[in-house]
């Protein structure tokens, strides 16, 4: 199937009951962007991510995950990539989150564009200045709340 000319694989609600993702799609590439594996998220926080992604002109994308059944770490709350709703992010156009965050080079420059425009298209987003944790990658959600690091 195509929609915005992302050609995806509708995997309808998936997972088990506590980490059910409603909507589900696989992506294996947006139609400017290849990606570094297959994402599999839910239809909203997919379509987030190719606006996202055609906004910041990215043609490369490297990333670490999207659907993980799990809790947030040191929590019993359920993390977001539970429901298909985050995705962690770890390269863009060769710019290295742990290599170039906060760096005043075109790289540097690269990513601080990228993290704010998120905040156009996802709830949450947690950069390297948020906390350890993300110290090498963006982490980007559309659960609830909004924080935008």
């Amino acid at each position: 199937m195509a929609l915005k000319n992302i050609q995806f694989k509708s995997l309808g609600n998936v997972g088990p009951k506590n980490c059910i993702i409603k909507d589900a799609v696989r992506i294996e590439n947006f139609p400017n962007t290849r990606l570094s594996g297959p994402v599999i998220l839910n239809c909203t926080t997919s379509l987030s991510l190719a606006n996202w992604l055609e906004e910041i002109e990215a043609r490369e994308v490297e990333h670490l995950g999207s659907y993980n059944c799990r809790k947030i770490h040191g929590t019993n709350i359920m993390s977001e990539h539970s429901y298909g709703t985050a995705i962690d992010l770890s390269k863009i156009n060769d710019a290295s989150v742990k290599a170039d965050w906060n760096k005043n080079t075109e790289k540097g420059k690269l990513l601080s564009n990228a993290s704010r425009v998120a905040c156009k298209y996802f709830s949450n987003i947690i950069t390297p200045s948020s906390d350890a944790a993300h110290h090498d990658h963006f982490h980007f959600d559309n659960g609830y709340g909004r924080k935008c690091f």
